[in-house]
This record gives C-alpha cells, structure tokens and sequence, in this order.
C-alpha cells in the first residue's frame, strides 16, 4: 500500500506550527495529529491538513517514493540535503545534537535519531577518498545556557531536520 502525505498547520496560541504526515488517507492523518498533540501535551486551536505528495516540485520529491512505500504512517521531514526522512518511530520526538570534531569544529543538528544526525554531518563536510574524521555525536543542551534556548522548542516540535546555527537576533534557525 502506498501512503499520502499531508503538509499539517497546526494553529498554536503563539504561532503556527507545521509537520508533515505520512498516512493512508486524510482521515488517519488527522489521527496522528491528535496522538502526536495528546503525546507532547500541546493545545491548539485546530489543524488543517493539505495532501501534497502530488503537487510537490521536483527539487523536493528526493526519497518521497522510498518515503511513501516503505515508512510506517507517522511524522516526517524533509531535509534538502537527505530528501524526507521518518520521525523515529514510535516516538516521533526531535532531538538536538552537537557534533564535535576532533579538530575542534562543531555542529548543531536537529534529528529524530543520533543515526540521522550522523547522515546530516555527513552531507555538510566534505571527506575525501583518503581522508579520515573523528567526531562526537553529544547532547546539544549539555553546556547549553537558558538564554541560549530561543527558537529550540518550535524547532524541536515538528523540524525540520537539518543542521541549524545560533544568531543572537533570531535564536536558532535552520541553516
């Protein structure tokens, strides 16, 4: 069976949250919204979801058809550099990392999985043939000060995923 996917905006008190949904029809759609939202203990002022797998533009059906036949119905993001990727299942819970290389260099990545940042690192750096990296994947929050902490919740709630880096106007963001 081959699922739908659905672009979900979710009306918060503050702002409008967006996700995306893997699933068999609207309806089972709507049902996973309502778990996700019974599951992080959110309120909302209502939800509306809008099928776009066929409307998609070509530079961002990368990994769709894998997407779309072979992930369990659930939350997923879409990442420029990976194509769409599955929230981890069961929980569908976003995790912030530091990537800290042994040379010192380090990076922020929102994932579902320390596997999934890993890929995402992969696709920032370049490595050659004959080259060898040695890093860390870490706790993003471990070191991490309250007022550094702007933009991390929305980001966290549904993604992307994707390396994201800290501005002292915006907070973190998506890079």
């Amino acid at each position: 069976m081959r699922f739908q996917l659905f672009k979900c905006e979710i009306s918060r008190v503050d702002r409008l949250a967006t996700t995306f949904v893997v699933a068999s029809d609207e309806r089972r759609a709507s049902e996973i919204v309502i778990e996700n939202e019974i599951a992080i203990n959110q309120e909302n002022q209502g939800f509306v979801l809008e099928r776009v797998d066929d409307v998609l533009p070509p530079d961002q059906r990368k990994g769709l058809d894998a997407l779309l036949e072979c992930c369990p119905a659930g939350l997923a993001s879409y990442n420029a550099k990976l194509g769409w990727v599955a929230h981890a299942i069961p929980s569908p819970k976003l995790h912030f990392f530091r990537i800290q290389e042994a040379e010192g260099d380090e990076y922020f990545v929102i994932a579902p999985t320390a596997d999934v940042a890993a890929a995402i690192y992969f696709e920032l750096i370049e490595v050659h043939d004959d080259q060898v990296r040695l890093f860390r994947i870490l706790d993003g929050f471990a070191g991490l000060k309250n007022d550094s902490m702007r933009g991390l919740p929305a980001l966290l709630e549904f993604g992307p995923i994707g390396e994201v880096i800290w501005s002292n106007e915006r907070g973190w963001s998506l890079a």
